[in-house]
């Protein structure tokens, strides 16, 4: 960074008198910083006074930290506008605001003869409390408190944020540097940072006092950082030769056809072993099968990843890959081995029918499953549990599902419909019958009613249907998946949206059209229409009771396209998208979509004739 606050990111070259066992890493100019966090400070700064943005609307939110290393005019956090949102969090008993707080109070009262006291008082006056310190007090302490706030901006979910690692750049002048009040600070320092390594610039004279002690102290735990997101490697290495090893690509929830060729192989006398995801090392295997569920970039990335590890040894199949590749008939007709999953240790995972009688477009089921038909009893997909997780495609599609549902309620199970009901197919007797089940969401935690609604066709016939169940406001709790980025509209999405929230107990959870196997591409180009900004205003002003946070997903999917489409940021829409969660990453997100905004015209600018 440049006096005059230009910056640019440094080439891995620039590091040649650096250690080669030091990494080098690419430092994000947004707000989140959790990995590699670090400050800096010069000798001189100011405070804002009323001028502090703590939105993370700012692109330039990460630069901040360090601007008064090089400008003397640069502006430190408002001390009395941090203090008095750490105070409204420590009201509401948020446990890492708590912590913290006290952890301030503790060290002010004690070396700088603040009365913090007072600021654990529900209706404490910080502009009174700031007015009455002396100026060595705040010139020692307006910097900590900036250090304070922007360690808790980047790790806003840890429990214990001060007790983060962290390396922070001092360049001090400060009047107090050459007294016992210089020790005293750096003492403070020690106590409120504990894992951070600081590097100072000093005047000589001030090493004289400088706390030999502290001086002195190793860091208790190595600044490291984990590289997979905390999501270790699983080492397996080299497995015996009688193991199967099964691999679960993509999957949200445990994998029916792993756990019959799990049960196949174990009855012939082989182990099996299941892994998850992409986050494993194996050294040696000698037959592999792989189910990928999903046609996204991530999964066919794992794919290829599985496939470049062991070729010929793996047999991959599932909707993400492959529609037709089946289980053989003597594997398929096997029950499930629900041992292979931990989860399902009190639960039963499968289908009782499969196939639906309609041909939407958008939906693998026609391709795949054909027209319904049964192909499992209660008995036999149960293995003497009460609760189960259905997959089936349209069970209400079937034509004995009537008879399916009675034996549910008479049997009192717990049924989780995770795939949803067509509510177009329920009349006021299979409604019954259905608030005779224990409908219940995937974890077993509460009641939960799962319908789909994918566009705007039939909306009259469908909440004549849903007053079928008499479902309440407060007690009932019923979702509804909405599919977006197909074919519908954004005045069609508001429309759905509306009348969802229309219905006594309902709320929304959405999910991004992906591409199908020899699937229909989506159309959006008659996405927006002339009243865009109008729509999205009332868009943004319709709160469901629950599960915004799903919600948040279709906004940062809308105000993407919506910048590609008009070449602006629509701030209102993205100011909703942060207002609860994940606020330290509103700066990252500007950031990222300007520069996105960037390249693109870079991109069409090149491919000009």
């Amino acid at each position: 960074m440049s006096p005059d606050g230009a910056v640019q990111a440094l080439k891995k070259r620039d590091g040649k008198h650096v250690s080669p066992d030091i990494p080098f890493r690419n430092n994000s100019f947004g707000s989140g910083m959790r990995q590699n966090f670090s400050l800096a400070y010069g000798p001189e700064w100011r405070l804002h006074d009323g001028t502090d943005c703590f939105d993370f609307s700012k692109t330039t939110h990460r630069l901040n930290r360090f601007l008064s290393l090089f400008d003397s005019k640069a502006h430190l956090t408002d001390s009395v506008a941090f203090l008095r949102k750490l105070h409204y969090r420590t009201v509401k008993s948020r446990l890492p605001a708590v912590r913290t707080m006290e952890l301030l109070c503790d060290v002010f009262k004690k070396d700088f003869q603040v009365k913090a006291d007072q600021w654990l008082y529900r209706d404490a006056d910080f502009q009174e409390c700031w007015k009455s310190l002396d100026p060595w007090q705040i010139q020692a302490i307006a910097p900590m408190l900036d250090a304070v706030r922007h360690v808790m901006d980047a790790t806003p979910h840890d429990q214990n944020p001060m007790e983060r690692p962290g390396v922070v750049l001092w360049r001090l002048s400060y009047s107090f540097c050459c007294d016992i009040r210089f020790s005293r600070w750096i003492e403070v320092l020690n106590r409120l940072f504990p894992n951070f390594q600081f590097i100072i610039v000093l005047p000589t004279a001030s090493l004289e006092i400088f706390p030999g002690e502290v001086m002195e102290r190793e860091l208790p735990v190595p600044y490291s950082v984990n590289r997979t997101t905390g999501r270790g490697l699983l080492h397996l290495g080299r497995l015996r030769s009688d193991t199967i090893l099964l691999v679960d690509v993509d999957g949200r929830i445990p994998n029916v056809a792993l756990m019959k060729l799990s049960a196949f192989y174990r009855l012939k006398g082989y182990r099996t072993q299941l892994i998850r995801g992409g986050h494993w090392d194996v050294k040696s295997v000698e037959q592999v099968f792989a189910s990928c569920v999903f046609n996204s970039a991530t999964s066919l990335r794992r794919v290829w990843k599985l496939r470049e590890r062991f070729g010929d040894a793996m047999t991959i199949g599932g909707s993400g890959v492959d529609l037709k590749l089946r289980l053989p008939a003597e594997i398929e007709e096997m029950p499930a081995d629900f041992s292979l999953y931990s989860e399902t240790r009190d639960m039963a995972i499968g289908f009782l029918t499969r196939g639906c009688p309609f041909k939407c477009p958008f939906c693998v089921v026609p391709q795949k499953e054909g027209l319904p038909r049964q192909v499992s009893s209660l008995d036999e997909l149960l293995q003497n549990r009460t609760k189960v997780v259905l997959l089936d495609d349209n069970i209400l599609a079937h034509p004995q599902a009537d008879n399916l549902l009675s034996e549910m309620a008479a049997r009192k199970l717990d049924v989780n419909f995770n795939q949803t009901l067509d509510l177009r197919l329920v009349n006021k007797e299979r409604a019954s019958l259905l608030r005779r089940i224990n409908c219940r969401n995937y974890r077993f935690s509460r009641a939960n009613y799962h319908f789909s609604l994918n566009n705007t066709d039939h909306f009259e016939a469908m909440r004549r249907n849903y007053g079928y169940f008499s479902f309440k406001k407060r007690s009932d709790n019923i979702e509804f998946v909405c599919m977006y980025g197909f074919d519908t509209t954004l005045a069609e999405d508001v429309e759905r949206f509306r009348f969802i929230r229309s219905l006594p107990g309902a709320y929304v959870f959405v999910q991004q059209y992906r591409l199908i196997p020899n699937g229909k591409e989506s159309d959006l180009s008659n996405f927006f229409d002339d009243q865009a900004d109008d729509l999205i205003d009332q868009l943004t002003k319709i709160c469901f009771p629950q599960n915004m946070k799903s919600m948040e997903q279709y906004y940062r999917w809308l105000s993407r396209i919506y910048f590609e489409r008009f070449g602006k940021l629509h701030m209102p829409l993205i100011d909703t998208i942060y207002r609860y969660n994940l606020r330290d990453r509103k700066g990252m997100y500007i950031t990222n979509m300007l520069a996105s905004g960037e390249s693109r015209k870079k991109t069409l600018g090149s491919n000009e004739p």
